[in-house]
């Protein structure tokens, strides 16, 4: 195949699930030194990708942005690892559970993350939000595992690589060990995943958190904020519930490290 070449700066976990990808499917990746700010805004990058966002695919067919139609695309070099599932229907489980990952777990991860490392001014309400949301998915995410070791099948696939690393910064630097207990079979299924040679080479040993780290200006949350917010989720759950059962009417209408450079 091809050389291709991976536009991404050092460190951006939405580069990881791509690079372990290619990891698993033994894609050599070109990985120039990237500077944001600067490398982005010319106008030869700007015709790769439009919005001068990273990670960016350059490929001798043409280009190729957004992280997830990226990784898709290396997973499906090889049919034979079968990162995108083993059959059409395991394939559509595996867009769902990334779809889900990019709404549902990564949006309040860097809401939480993003002013800890400075990309963003401190705002009390909305890491306190931003806490509460990342525990309400990891809530679902915990049901789903209870009885499952990966997400998709019984190997390891693309979806269990997006999730996965959209949480080692959190599990690294945000969540401290009362955060997690709260989630068991997911700190089980994470720790498979990290610690696959795969996710290794590319992000190296994840080391958990042993207390929050705190925004400039902010505070560390509460004791046990996980269990609470996924308690008080569950209490709201219940209570339309039972308001639905009774309203007749309403019931019949009403019916989600750095990695190591590869090839320079």
């Amino acid at each position: 195949m091809a050389s291709m070449t991976l536009y991404t700066f050092q460190g951006n976990f939405r580069a990881f699930k791509i690079l372990i990808a290619a990891e698993y499917n033994g894609v050599e990746l070109d990985i120039p030194d990237f500077k944001m700010g600067t490398d982005n805004l010319t106008p030869e990058f700007l015709s790769k990708s439009p919005m001068g966002k990273v990670p960016v695919l350059e490929t001798s067919q043409g280009c190729i942005f957004e992280s997830n139609a990226i990784a898709r695309f290396v997973a499906n070099i090889r049919r034979d690892t079968e990162l995108t599932g083993t059959s059409f229907f395991e394939s559509g489980q595996v867009d769902s559970w990334m779809d889900w990952c990019t709404h549902e777990l990564e949006i309040p991860a860097t809401m939480w993350l993003y002013p800890v490392l400075g990309y963003m001014p401190y705002n009390a309400m909305a890491t306190e939000k931003a806490r509460g949301d990342l525990a309400k998915a990891l809530s679902v995410l915990e049901a789903y595992l209870l009885d499952k070791t990966y997400l998709v099948g019984e190997k390891i696939t693309l979806a269990d690589i997006h999730v996965a690393t959209s949480l080692i910064y959190p599990f690294s630097l945000l969540c401290g060990p009362e955060y997690r207990s709260s989630f068991p079979c997911v700190m089980r299924w994470f720790n498979t995943c990290v610690n696959q040679p795969e996710f290794v080479a590319v992000c190296g040993t994840v080391t958990l958190a042993e207390k929050e780290l705190v925004a400039k200006g902010g505070s560390a949350a509460p004791a046990a904020p996980a269990a609470a917010a996924a308690e008080e989720d569950g209490k709201k759950k219940k209570k339309a519930k039972n308001k639905n059962k009774g309203d007749g009417a309403a019931a019949g209408q009403q019916q989600p490290p750095q990695e190591k450079k590869k090839k320079e």
